[in-house]
């Protein structure tokens, strides 16, 4: 009989008893802390497919953040702080996904009152922002050569 059996006072039931135990006992961090990051990315694709990027971005990039430390964290084998980090990432990702569903931040209702203002707008949209910057450069330059003229008519009337 191998050595090993005779660790357990020969009782080979022993061993078939430990070897499990000692297996899920040091898998148990690498398992839970990927099925956390799993959970995490898998809350963040759901995030942004309703728009949490745009209508929540605080929560969306936090948890974002949060499970790129979650990785970081994994990879130094810290499986404790990468559960820990996951979860947080899943909590934020969840938050921005509400937020976005609900539109507390009034996103849309800002962009929709822009374009209300942009459609009663009487301005020519052929013209663009350059050209209008240009005219209003030369509007200001004019008008300085005239206070400038006035100015010079003043001194000579004197």
């Amino acid at each position: 009989m191998p050595s090993c059996f005779y660790l357990f006072g020969g009782n080979v039931k022993y061993l078939f008893v430990m070897i499990p135990l000692l297996f899920l006992m040091f898998s148990c961090g690498p398992v839970s802390s990927t099925m956390e990051i799993n959970k995490a990315e898998v809350e963040i694709r759901m995030a942004y497919r309703v728009q949490a990027a745009k209508k929540a971005p605080y929560e969306f990039y936090k948890a974002k953040a949060y499970l790129y430390k979650a990785k970081d964290e994994r990879a130094y084998s810290d499986f404790k702080e990468a559960a820990k980090f996951a979860k947080e990432a899943v909590r934020l990702a969840q938050k921005a996904k509400l937020i976005a569903e609900k539109d507390e931040s009034g996103y849309l209702e800002e962009n929709n009152l822009k374009l209300e203002k942009d459609s009663t707008d009487n301005r020519d949209e052929s013209v663009d922002v350059e050209t209008l910057n240009q005219v209003d450069k030369d509007k200001l330059e004019n008008d300085k050569r005239e206070v400038k003229t006035e100015d010079d008519n003043s001194d000579n009337l004197d």
